[in-house]
C-alpha cells in the first residue's frame, strides 16, 4: 500500500476530468492505496463528494468561493495546503492540469518524491500559448508526463522538446442504459451534456434546431447555467433544455435520454469523457475534430466527425445519423466492445498502477 497525493488545479461541478480525477481516486482507492485529494478550487457536486469520501479518500480542498476567485488567493491557499501537508510521507504525488498551481505543487515536491503529470487538452498553438514558463518547466522535470490521446503526445514532445511523454486514457463512468428500440412514431433525440459555454458548440445546436431539414429531431441539453442561461433557449421549439445534472444518476438520465450525442466544439479538447461516457452505453456521436477525437472514431456509422466550415455538410451529416438510427443501423455493440477494450476501468487499471507504482 501506497500514500498517494493526487492534485488536481480546480474541481468543477461537473466535468470530464473532474470524473476522471473522481474515478482514479476511487479506483485507487479499491486497489489499497491511501489517497489525499487536493483542489485549490473544489466546487464537486454533493454525490461525487460524499462517494470520495465513503471510499476513504481524504479531502483537502479550497470550497470556499471568496478565495478560489483570482489566481493570487488560489496560489496563497496552495501553499498554505502544502504547509498542512508537511507532516504526511507520500510515496508519489499526481498532478493534473495547467498552470501555476501545478507548478507550485511540483517545485514543493521536486528532488523528494516520484512527480507525475497529467496534461488533459489539445496542445494545438492556441492551448500553448496559455502555459506560464513554470508550468513548462514543470512537464519538462516532471519524472512521467502522461497525455490522453496519441495525437496529443507528439504534439506535446514538440511543444516542450521532451521525448518520454506517455499515453494513458482517462478514467470514464460506465453505465448501464436501457437499449429500449426506437417506435417508429417517436423523435429522434440530439443531445448535449456538459459545461454550458461557446467553446462546446451550443449556438451550432440552436443553429440546426432551427433548420426546417431538421425538424424532426428534438435536442435535449443539460449543464449549469454559465455563458448561457435557460432563457437563451426558451425561443427554439425543438430544444429542450433541463437543467443541471450530476452524480451517476444525472449522466446515466441524460444518456438513457438520447439517441446520438452532439459535440460540436472548438475548444482545445483531448479526448471528451462526454464522447467516451456514451461509446460505453452504446450510443452514437457527431463531434468536431478536436484534440485528441478523431481515435474515438472507430467506425463510420456511429462515430461521425464535421468540420464547422461547412454548414450544409453538419446538415447531412445530421440527417443520414437520423435515419440510420431510425432505420436501426447503429450496432451498440460495436461501441461497446471499443470502449471495453480501451476505456475500461479492467483496461486502464493496470496501466495507471503500473505507472504509479514506479521507481523514480
Amino acid at each position: 500500500m501506497k500514500r498517494l497525493l493526487v492534485y488536481s488545479a480546480q474541481m468543477e461541478a461537473v466535468g470530464g476530468i473532474e470524473s476522471h480525477v473522481v474515478e482514479l481516486c476511487l479506483q485507487l482507492a479499491r486497489a489499497g492505496h491511501r489517497i489525499t485529494l487536493m483542489s485549490s478550487r473544489f466546487a464537486l457536486n454533493a454525490d461525487s463528494r460524499h462517494g470520495l469520501e465513503r471510499a476513504g479518500v481524504e479531502l483537502v480542498v479550497n470550497d470556499r468561493g471568496w478565495t478560489s476567485g483570482s489566481q493570487l488567493w488560489r496560489s496563497c491557499w496552495t501553499l498554505c495546503a502544502l504547509l498542512r501537508l508537511l507532516p504526511r510521507r507520500f510515496d508519489l504525488v499526481y498532478t493534473n492540469g495547467q498552470g501555476r498551481n501545478a507548478a507550485i505543487v511540483h517545485a514543493w515536491f521536486r528532488g523528494r518524491l516520484r512527480l507525475v503529470h497529467h496534461h488533459h487538452t489539445s496542445c494545438d498553438q492556441s492551448d500553448v500559448a496559455t502555459w506560464p514558463l513554470a508550468y513548462r518547466q514543470a512537464m519538462r522535470r516532471a519524472d512521467a508526463l502522461i497525455v490522453c490521446a496519441d495525437y496529443i503526445r507528439d504534439r506535446m514532445r514538440q511543444a516542450i522538446g521532451r521525448p518520454n511523454v506517455e499515453v494513458i486514457y482517462c478514467f470514464s463512468r460506465q453505465l448501464p442504459v436501457s437499449a429500449a428500440t426506437l417506435p417508429c412514431e417517436e423523435r429522434i433525440v440530439f443531445g448535449y451534456f456538459g459545461r454550458l459555454i461557446r467553446e462546446k458548440g451550443i449556438d451550432w445546436i440552436l443553429r440546426l434546431s432551427e433548420d426546417p431539414r431538421l425538424s424532426g429531431i428534438t435536442w435535449k441539453i443539460w449543464g449549469a447555467e454559465a455563458t448561457y442561461r435557460a432563457s437563451n433557449f426558451a425561443g427554439h421549439a425543438n430544444v429542450r433544455y433541463l437543467g443541471p445534472f450530476s452524480g451517476d444518476e444525472g449522466l446515466r438520465g441524460a444518456i438513457q435520454a438520447i439517441h446520438c450525442f452532439c459535440l460540436f466544439s472548438t475548444h482545445p479538447e483531448g479526448v471528451p469523457l462526454s464522447l467516451i461516457e456514451v461509446m460505453g452505453a452504446g450510443k452514437p456521436w457527431i463531434a468536431t475534430a478536436q484534440g485528441g477525437i478523431p481515435e474515438l472514431a472507430h467506425d463510420a456509422e456511429s462515430c461521425v466527425i464535421v468540420s464547422l466550415d461547412d454548414y450544409e455538410a453538419v446538415v447531412e451529416a445530421c440527417l443520414a445519423m437520423s435515419a440510420r438510427i431510425r432505420a436501426a443501423g447503429i450496432d451498440a455493440t460495436r461501441q461497446q466492445a471499443f470502449y471495453r477494450a480501451r476505456f475500461a476501468s479492467e483496461a486502464l487499471l493496470p496501466q495507471w498502477l503500473r505507472l504509479l507504482s514506479a521507481e523514480r
